[in-house]
């Protein structure tokens, strides 16, 4: 008896996140069901990205109102939740990096600027967190969206000097206060830059690391973050 041979295309076109066949095509390998359910931020503040009533949309939230901040425009995808929260704690924690490709495939998509940008940066780790976890997923995320964008990436001029706590235990005037000074910036001649990260929580990080940007020559800074936190 002839053995039949083994389509093992079956192993791969399957959903990430319900491991069922993908019912349509699929650049990030998430099926049309499971995209549709996802917690997709689709009322924010149109600077930073925080959350907001769904009557308030297109709107600054108060906090910007009062301070601009200092990089032009933050976007988030995802409100930080199920399973999207999963979904990047797998990567930080248990090294699922696997799924990086298929998360910045659904940046990429989603990315839009007020102006064409330059060129990409990941916020950087310390370089002890770094060698805890041996790995900086930002990078792997800023990695892929280049490749899948086009638009040239730089991993080497915005470092990270100061080992600061966890951002989640903190209020926001805390976690200000918890990343002030923590980057600085080699002299670079990009003009418009943006930062990707995983999350976003108060805006803390970014806010401190775009000052370090713009102190060494960039005009403008946006942001680019998977998931956005509702406070």
């Amino acid at each position: 008896m002839k053995k039949q041979p083994v389509d093992y295309s079956l192993f791969f076109n399957l959903c990430i996140l319900c491991q069922l066949k993908l019912d349509t095509p699929s650049k990030s390998n998430i099926c049309s069901s499971c995209l549709q359910d996802l917690p997709w931020l689709e009322h924010c503040c149109k600077v930073c990205a925080l959350p907001l009533p769904s009557d308030q949309d297109n709107l600054i939230c108060g906090q910007c109102q009062k301070k601009q901040p200092a990089f032009t425009q933050a976007q988030a995808l995802f409100h930080y939740q199920f399973p999207i929260n999963q979904l990047i704690s797998g990567i930080k924690f248990n090294r699922n990096t696997q799924f990086i490709s298929h998360i910045a495939r659904l940046m990429t998509d989603h990315l839009t600027t007020q102006q064409p940008v330059d060129c990409l940066m990941p916020i950087p780790m310390h370089r002890v967190s770094f060698i805890k976890r041996g790995f900086n997923q930002a990078t792997l995320l800023c990695d892929r969206i280049s490749q899948y964008s086009g638009i040239p990436s730089d991993h080497n001029s915005l470092i990270k000097i100061k080992s600061t706590p966890p951002q989640h235990s903190l209020s926001r005037k805390e976690r200000l206060k918890n990343q002030k000074g923590a980057f600085k910036c080699k002299p670079i001649t990009h003009k418009r830059i943006l930062l990707i990260d995983d999350v976003m929580t108060t805006g803390a990080t970014f806010e401190a690391a775009s000052l370090a940007l713009l102190n060494a020559g960039a005009e403008q800074v946006y942001g680019l973050a998977l998931a956005r936190t509702d406070k």
